[in-house]
């Protein structure tokens, strides 16, 4: 009897251990800002640079994709710029009833990019870097004759200052000043059926450089790391937004210029359970007179994959009925690995450029697609029309 109980305790224990391995029990942030759900959420921002694998750190351009690096933004003339995207929402698993993720806003950027002297180009920009709603988390009351609806969203809103300034002749410098205003709705807790609503704001500074030739460019930049607490009434998250590196490289030859990414954000610092993610990012362009062929692959490492425990009101206001028996406590992430291929499309004319990429996982768990349009237009032209119109 003594060697049974002895055996089964050894089992129970290597059973534990083995679910500790690949289940969070603790959250050390928001369930949805936590970075596996970045394979639905992030938003690639910069049309040329989605188009062409979103390369761009080291790639001399538009202000629209200094978003990857400030310090790579040329800017000859006033523009104002706008980029709108849309993304198909995919299913959401391990829920009671059918799910999606969804991102319904199609904001991306919003922006004006104008020169101070020969060497100083700024820019300042809205932008919508992430976006996420799950569409639905329901539960069922009174013996399943009615439910309750449930939208868990976040949303990162930025407003951001860029500045470059051109201390040689072949180098760049760049700052960013990223505003950033985090926003929680319907946060996801078990026994309660209160609506929580929380929004932070966090400021992330992001310097850059670029070296750059008739024909060869590199380019570096990082965002710094910044701490974030949220208190949502039944928990509080002291978390980190986490440093995060670029680092770029693009060769130009005649009507071709190629580039290559690389990126690394250390996602570790918001939980040890995290694994660092990466991402390797190759991409081509082709101009043709006025058009611009792009096209491009990109891979994103897996941070984690397994089960979490949903975080739930343990106050003495918790709510104990049987209806919560039916409700899941857990909810599996999918490895969150993806393969990407991208292309893209620009056609220039004398007030501006028009530009469109699409973006698809061809290799992940996370099946997303994303399209970018994009119009930025010279702010002269407006201008011009004005004084046609008074003669």
């Amino acid at each position: 009897m003594k060697l049974r109980l002895f055996i089964f305790c050894l089992v129970f224990a290597s059973a534990l251990g083995a679910q500790s391995a690949d289940t969070l029990f603790v959250l050390r942030s928001p369930q949805y800002t936590n970075p596996m759900y970045e394979a639905y959420s992030l938003n690639y921002l910069g049309v040329e640079a989605a188009g062409r694998g979103y390369t761009g750190t080291g790639v001399l351009g538009s202000a629209q994709g200094a978003l990857l690096n400030p310090a790579i933004m040329l800017v000859e003339n006033p523009r104002v710029f706008t980029e709108v995207i849309i993304k198909p929402p995919i299913d959401a698993y391990g829920l009671v009833f059918p799910s999606r993720y969804s991102s319904p806003l199609p904001s991306g950027i919003f922006g004006f990019s104008f020169p101070l002297g020969s060497k100083l180009a700024t820019a300042i920009m809205y932008s919508n870097p992430k976006s996420l709603v799950l569409d639905d988390f329901s539960i069922l009351i009174n013996q399943g004759n009615d439910m309750i609806t449930r939208y868990p969203q976040y949303y990162l809103h930025q407003f951001s200052g860029m500045a470059n300034y051109q201390v040689l002749d072949c180098l760049n410098l760049g700052l960013s000043l990223h505003n950033q205003i985090h926003y929680l709705d319907d946060v996801t807790f078990l026994k309660t059926y209160d609506r929580i609503q929380e929004y932070k704001y966090a400021l992330r500074v992001q310097p850059g450089i670029l070296y750059h030739t008739n024909d060869l460019a590199a380019g570096f930049s990082m965002t710094l790391p910044t701490n974030l607490d949220w208190d949502l009434r039944y928990a509080q998250y002291d978390t980190v937004l986490p440093l995060e590196l670029g680092a770029g490289l693009s060769y130009a030859r005649d009507r071709y210029r190629f580039s290559s990414d690389f990126r690394y954000s250390q996602d570790s610092a918001i939980d040890e359970h995290y694994e660092d993610r990466y991402s390797i990012h190759l991409g081509g362009e082709r101009r043709d007179g006025n058009i611009i062929y792009r096209a491009g692959y990109f891979y994103k490492s897996n941070v984690w994959d397994g089960t979490l425990l949903l975080p739930e009101n343990t106050n003495e206001d918790a709510d104990e009925s049987i209806f919560w028996e039916d409700v899941a406590r857990t909810l599996p992430v999918e490895d969150n690995s993806q393969h990407f291929i991208s292309a893209g499309f620009g056609y220039l004319f004398s007030d501006g450029s028009l530009n469109v990429s699409v973006l698809s996982a061809v290799a992940a768990e996370f099946k997303t697609t994303q399209i970018n349009l994009s119009l930025s237009l010279y702010l002269s032209s407006f201008k011009l029309k004005d004084s046609l119109k008074t003669e």
